[in-house]
């Protein structure tokens, strides 16, 4: 019985500690656009640091887990529908062949629009997926459980912009605004994503918002756009410009022409994505000599997700390994810019890779503890996401309730001594409030230095309001002034000629110069006359 017994605990042991050592596999499945203008998530960014992440990860965790990445993608996926067309059937293909009992599977999503049903698929195999559309999950955040059950947003959301947006134009009382919404190009694409969230955003809000929106082109002449912009000047003095910089820095140029640098307009630069191709603040400043427009610098606010906690000396051998890796596969050089500060997907891929072992290593821990065991289940994995900050190597990363990435939004105004754009204050995502900085403010170029009117005092046209009554105070003035100027007129008029018949009524037997014309010969004037009378009196005297 003895020797029964210590068998059966020595199997146990093994049982336990093969339970232990036993991990469940991580795979993650990226389907990426190969390269696109305008993406930041182009697998020439985001490849690289996807196989450095899962290097560093199963080091971490001296080989305790096993994590691989497979790509469903080609050099010929040029556009969204590239992707779009070969994803599901791919994605669907590999699972059905070779999906594992003891693997926990991730889907990293394009930035395209979920057109192709990906997360609808996942969902029914109940797998979970990282999307990197910035707006695929926004729907949610307003109208909660409306998108797949398994589908977290790992792209920054427009929700978070569009709430600071929302906030700064009420706490401003600024409530009719012209929204410059810039079309025609590949980029533009979250531009047009973002009006149509900030229009949920607005009608959620509460507030009495009139937004009036005006599709430009990029390539708009400038006597066009001067043409469209003095006709918004009717309706509003706020500016909403989601636009690049450099179309914003075109209309903030024609201020000027326009009549609109006097200190009563407003102009909001938003930007989703901190890359030059959108808009970074470097491109407002001014050289030391350039002062023309400067109003119009004075008047713009600069919307722009704030930037993530520098890597170049906490992950500076990881950032080394990530750049030789993408110039070794796709010959791009980041230029001595680490390439988790670089604004593009770099940090996305890392961050997924780091979350998805984090949400893998906590089931297994509670599995242990439970003694229970099953498949991997994506909804469960996006339970443990829901309302939560994690920790990582390059920060830290919220999601909401709708597993929605939420980031902050930093406000940038001119500092008129640098010429150039300085951070006033943040937005928390997360709080969804502003934090102003102390002694930074914005310069606005009114005369007392507050900020322009919603409405001015003349009213859009300049003759509404009290400009309206004083107007009117005018012309009543000046038609009084007229009519008294006449009538005074008239009144001499008639006094003249009331005197000059009088003047006549009371001398009617006095005889007129113009009566005396003698027979042959005028008198001219009234010395004439009187010698010319003499003398015709002395000649008929002798006559007589």
């Amino acid at each position: 019985m003895f020797l029964l017994f210590r068998s059966v605990t020595f199997l146990n042991l093994i049982a336990i500690t093969c339970a232990l050592t036993q991990k469940t596999k991580i795979e993650v499945l990226v389907t990426l656009q190969y390269e696109m203008p305008g993406y930041v998530t182009n697998a020439v960014f985001m490849s690289p640091t996807f196989e450095v992440a899962r290097d560093e990860v199963m080091k971490r965790h001296r080989g305790q887990y096993n994590v691989s990445v497979r790509y469903f993608q080609h050099k010929d996926h040029h556009t969204c529908d590239d992707i779009n067309g070969d994803a599901v059937a791919n994605v669907s293909e590999y699972l059905f062949r070779h999906r594992r009992e003891d693997t926990c599977y991730a889907i990293v999503e394009t930035g395209c629009n979920d057109q192709n049903g990906l997360s609808s698929f996942a969902t029914a195999l109940d797998v979970l997926v990282f999307t990197l559309n910035m707006d695929s999950m926004a729907k949610d955040f307003l109208t909660p459980k409306s998108a797949p059950a398994t589908t977290v947003s790992s792209g920054a959301s427009s929700i978070s912009f569009c709430m600071a947006l929302v906030e700064l134009l009420n706490r401003n009382n600024w409530y009719h605004v012209t929204v410059v919404i810039e079309t025609s190009t590949t980029i533009t694409r979250f531009y047009q994503t973002s009006w149509r969230f900030l229009l949920e955003v607005t009608k959620h809000s509460g507030f009495n918002f009139q937004m009036v929106p005006l599709n430009v082109d990029n390539i708009i002449s400038t006597p066009d756009l001067m043409k469209i912009l003095a006709e918004s000047k009717l309706r509003s003095r706020v500016y909403v410009l989601l636009s690049t910089a450099k179309l914003a820095l075109r209309i903030m140029g024609l201020t000027d022409a326009l009549g609109m640098s006097n200190g009563e307009y407003v102009f909001i630069n938003v930007q989703p994505i901190r890359t030059t191709a959108y808009g970074v603040p470097a491109q407002f400043a001014r050289l030391a000599n350039n002062t023309s427009n400067l109003n119009a610098s004075r008047s713009l606010i600069f919307l722009v997700p704030q930037s993530h906690s520098p890597t170049a000396k906490t992950l500076a051998d990881v950032n080394e390994k990530i750049s030789n890796l993408t110039l070794t596969q796709y010959n791009y050089s980041y230029n001595g810019v680490p390439p988790l500060d670089s604004g593009n997907g770099a940090r996305g891929a890392i961050e997924i890779v780091e979350i998805f072992s984090t949400l893998v290593i906590e089931r297994d821990s509670a599995l242990l503890g439970s003694g229970q065991d099953g498949p991997c289940s994506g909804s469960q994995l996006v339970d443990r996401i829901a309302n939560r900050t994690f920790t990582i190597s390059s920060g830290r990363v919220y999601f909401t309730a709708g597993g929605i990435r939420l980031i902050n939004t930093e406000v940038f105004a001119f500092n008129t001594s640098t010429l150039s754009l300085q951070t006033i204050g943040v937005f928390d995502g997360t709080k969804q409030r502003f934090t102003f900085y102390e002694n930074k403010t914005i310069p606005w170029p009114t005369s007392d230095g507050s900020p322009p009117a919603d409405v001015p005092e003349c009213g859009f046209t300049g003759h509404e309001g009290r400009c309206a009554a004083e107007r009117t105070s005018t012309i009543i003035t000046a038609l009084s002034t007229a009519a008294g100027c006449i009538l005074l007129l008239a009144g001499s008029a008639y006094y003249r000629w009331f005197r000059q018949q009088l003047f006549e009524s009371e001398n009617y037997w006095v005889l007129q110069r113009k009566d005396l014309v003698l027979p042959g010969y005028t008198c001219q004037s009234r010395i004439s006359l009187l010698f010319s009378c003499i003398s015709l009196k002395s000649q008929r005297g002798i006559e007589l």
